[in-house]
C-alpha cells in the first residue's frame, strides 16, 4: 500500500477522506432490565468541513457523565466522555503503521488534545497557544478503517458546561509497516481477563491459567520479564518457546481493545505466532456498562481479535471461558456458565475455521469428575492464616488457586500441543506447596498429617452423623477453623476417588 498523505496546507492529497460529525443531543436512556443505555449518537455524514488557517478546522465539544447508580450500587454506576466532533476517515488495511500529524493551535492558551483513532486514546499532546505539534506515533488498526478525532480538553462533567474549542490539523502521512520478521521460537500470547492473569506474589494463592501455562513447555531455563505497558501482562520465556500472558482483570472483549491492549499485542505478534482469544465472562456483566457486550455483538469484537491475528500472519485460537464454582444441589451436577457466549465462540470458530479451545465444557467436566468437596481446591478458597500475605479469607466462586489454573493450563496445554505440536510441550503434574506458612493463630486449628501415597489431595470433614465439609488442600497441612469437634476425618482423594483409607485426627 502507497503512503497516505494528507497536506492541508498544499492542498495536496494522495487520498480522499470522508469526514462526519458526531453529536449527542438527547439524554441517556439509563437503566431498563439491568442493561445501561447510553446516549444515541446522531451522525451527519458527507459533512462539510473548513480547510481556513492553512488547516483543517476541527471544532469539538466534550464532557464527562456519570450516570446512576443500579439499586444504589457504586460500583455500577456508568462513565462516559462524550465528544462532540468531526472525524476525518480514511480507509486502509488492518495493519501496523507510522503516523505523522502536525496540529496547530490558533486560541490565545495553551490546548491539551487527544489524539484519537477509532476510539483508542493514542496520545496526548499539549499544543501551545499560536503554536503547533508536530507528533509521530507507532499505531497498530484492529479494523479496515482509519477514524481520527481531536478532543481538547475542556470537559465539564455535564453537557450543559461544554463549550466547543477548535485545533487544527495542518498534515497527515500514514505510513504502512511491513510485517515482522517470523518468529525463531514457539509464541503463544494471550489476550484475557482475570482468570488468565498473572498476579503478583502478594496476591498468591490466586493465580491465572496464563501464568501456568509455561510450566508445560519444554525448557531447562525460564526467563521471566514485564512484557508491556501494564504490569500485569508478563512474558515466560523458554529456549525454544515463549508465552507473553497479556491478561487483565475486569476487562471484556471490548474494553480490552479500547484500552489500547489488543493494540499492544499487534505491535508485537510476529507470523507463525499464536493469539489465545478468552472472553465472555465480563462481557456478561450488564451491570458494569463500560465493559458490558450483549450476545449478539460478541462475535464482531471475537472477529476483530481474529482479523487483525490473520492479517499479520499469526493463528488466532479462541478458548471458551471456564467454569465457576456453582454447583446445582438438586442435580448435583455443576453446569456450564457463561453458555451464551460459549455458543457465539462455537458459531465464529465454525464460521472462520479458526481452533476452539472448549475450556468451558473441560473445566466443568472436570468439576463434575471431581465432585463438590474436591472441588473446591481448584478455587481461591483460602484462609488468611494459611497464606500471611492476604488480608482476609478468600471465597471466590470465580477465580482460582494455583492448584486450579494450573489445571485449567493442562487443558489448555493438551490442545496446543496437538496444534503447535508435541515436541514443544512436556505435561506435567502440580508439585505440592512449599510456601511457608504461620504456626500460630486465634481461633484457628494447624492440622498436619502424613502423606498417603497415591492422594493427590485432601478433603477434611467433621466427625459426627453427618459429615460437614471444612476444606481441601493439595498440602498436608491446614489451618481449619476452631468448630469445637473432637475429631476431624482426614480423607485422601485420587481424582473423584476417595481412597479406601482416611485418617481420623483428635482435636
Amino acid at each position: 500500500m502507497k503512503d497516505i498523505v494528507l497536506d492541508f496546507e498544499k492542498k495536496s492529497f494522495t487520498a480522499i477522506p470522508e469526514y462526519y460529525c458526531c453529536e449527542y443531543p438527547k439524554p441517556a436512556a439509563g437503566w431498563h432490565e439491568q442493561v445501561y443505555y447510553p446516549r444515541s449518537i446522531q451522525i451527519t455524514n458527507n459533512y462539510p468541513v473548513k480547510t481556513d488557517l492553512e488547516g483543517l478546522k476541527m471544532t469539538n465539544k466534550s464532557w464527562d457523565e456519570i450516570g446512576a447508580a443500579l439499586n444504589d450500587d457504586v460500583k455500577t454506576c456508568p462513565h462516559y466522555t462524550y465528544a462532540e466532533t468531526v472525524h476525518l476517515v480514511l480507509k486502509v488495511a488492518n495493519a501496523n503503521y507510522q503516523l505523522f500529524l502536525t496540529v496547530a493551535n490558533y486560541e490565545e492558551v495553551d490546548q491539551k488534545v487527544d489524539i484519537v483513532i477509532n476510539k483508542i486514546n493514542e496520545k496526548t499532546i499539549l499544543v501551545p497557544a499560536a503554536g503547533l505539534v508536530r507528533v509521530k506515533l507507532e499505531i497498530a488498526l484492529s479494523q479496515t478503517t482509519f477514524d481520527l478525532s481531536l478532543i481538547t480538553h475542556n470537559r465539564p462533567d455535564n453537557a450543559q458546561k461544554a463549550h466547543p474549542a477548535t485545533v487544527y490539523l495542518n498534515y497527515l502521512k500514514l505510513e504502512q509497516q511491513a510485517l515482522k520478521p517470523t518468529s525463531t521460537k514457539i509464541g503463544i500470547y494471550i489476550a484475557s481477563d482475570s482468570t488468565a492473569q498473572t498476579y503478583s506474589l502478594t496476591e498468591y494463592p490466586q493465580s491465572g491459567w496464563g501464568a501456568e501455562l509455561y510450566h508445560q513447555l519444554k525448557g531447562k531455563t525460564v526467563k521471566i520479564k514485564p512484557s508491556s505497558f501494564y504490569p500485569q501482562a508478563t512474558i515466560y520465556e523458554w529456549e525454544n518457546a515463549f508465552v507473553d500472558n497479556r491478561s487483565m482483570g475486569a476487562r471484556s472483549s471490548k474494553s480490552f481493545i479500547l484500552e489500547a491492549r489488543l493494540e499492544a499485542i499487534l505491535k508485537d505478534i510476529a507470523p507463525g505466532n499464536y493469539l489465545l482469544i478468552q472472553f465472555g465472562d465480563n462481557d456478561a456483566t450488564s451491570y458494569r456498562p463500560n465493559r458490558y457486550v450483549a450476545p449478539k455483538k460478541f462475535a464482531e469484537y471475537l472477529e476483530q481479535y481474529i482479523d487483525s491475528a490473520l492479517a499479520r500472519k499469526a493463528i488466532p485460537i479462541l478458548v471458551s471461558p471456564p467454569a465457576q464454582f456453582k454447583y446445582n444441589n438438586q442435580t448435583k451436577r455443576f453446569s456450564i456458565c457463561f453458555d451464551n457466549y460459549r455458543k457465539v465462540m462455537l458459531q465464529v470458530s465454525h464460521q472462520k475455521n479458526i481452533p476452539l479451545i472448549d475450556l468451558g465444557k473441560e473445566s466443568t467436566a472436570l468439576l463434575n469428575y471431581l465432585g463438590w468437596d474436591a472441588a473446591h481446591m481448584l478455587y481461591l478458597q483460602t484462609s488468611k492464616a494459611d497464606y500471611p500475605n492476604l488480608s482476609e479469607d478468600k471465597h471466590d466462586i470465580t477465580h482460582f488457586c494455583s492448584f486450579g489454573a494450573f489445571a485449567l493450563a493442562k487443558i489448555i496445554a493438551q490442545h496446543l500441543s496437538s496444534i503447535i505440536g508435541a515436541e514443544y510441550f512436556e505435561l506435567k503434574e502440580f508439585k505440592q506447596d512449599l510456601r511457608p506458612i504461620i504456626d500460630q493463630r486465634i481461633g484457628m486449628i494447624h492440622l498436619s498429617w502424613p502423606e498417603v501415597k497415591g492422594a493427590e489431595f485432601y478433603v477434611i470433614k467433621e466427625c459426627g452423623q453427618e459429615r460437614h465439609y471444612l476444606a481441601t488442600t493439595f498440602k498436608t497441612s491446614i489451618y481449619v477453623k476452631d468448630n469445637r469437634q473432637k475429631q476431624l476425618a482426614i480423607i485422601p482423594y485420587h481424582g473423584n476417588q476417595p481412597l479406601a483409607k482416611e485418617l481420623i485426627i483428635e482435636v
